[in-house]
């Protein structure tokens, strides 16, 4: 017959605490720093162009797409002009092509343009991933957004698109490489 009257060692008592504390903080931790949210800039900031052009910002390319075969689609893209942002003054400085934002779902790559005074008045969406419907579907609802509150913005400091946070991400990463680059 066992003793029921005695109490567990001090190993027992505290080992299941132990043990639930661990795997609590490995899960906040991933909650943190979810392995899927890497963005990686690959390259260098693009040669400046100084430009000429006006105030004609461009959204991300608009597909257009034909069906070759049932099981085969090609996606063309063109891009789709945006009304330029009220007060703003022509995009007469330099055109910068940032690094390429690289995340889980592609690859983003993005060119901003400035005035003479050193003013963002154009993102440009240079690549972005768009091989899967899915993909293209969210990237052409969220990178025009992203593009135009860019510009408002002036920053990379814009808000998520929901459905589109890894985008975001890679997107604002891109940006801020490009505005860290371009001499203020």
């Amino acid at each position: 017959m066992v003793d029921v009257s005695q109490k567990p060692t001090l190993g027992r008592q505290i080992f299941p605490a132990v043990a639930l504390t661990v795997v609590g903080v490995g899960f906040i931790s991933q909650l943190d720093n979810p392995g899927s949210d890497v963005v990686a800039l690959e390259g260098v900031i693009g040669t400046t162009v100084p430009s000429t052009s006006e105030t004609t910002s461009t959204l991300a390319p608009s597909p257009a797409t034909s069906v070759i075969s049932p099981n085969e689609i090609t996606t063309t893209l063109a891009p789709s002009p945006m009304t330029p942002v009220e007060g703003a003054s022509t995009c007469d400085g330099d055109a910068v092509t940032g690094p390429t934002a690289v995340f889980k779902w592609g690859e983003l790559q993005l060119q901003a343009t400035f005035t003479k005074k050193n003013v963002l008045c154009n993102v440009t969406v240079v690549k972005y991933p768009n091989e899967k419907d899915k993909s293209l579907r969210i990237n052409q609802a969220a990178l025009p957004v992203y593009n135009q509150e860019a510009v408002e913005a002036g920053s990379a400091q814009i808000a998520a698109v929901s459905g589109a946070t890894d985008s975001w991400r890679a997107y604002t990463a891109g940006l801020q490489a490009i505005l860290d680059a371009h001499p203020a």
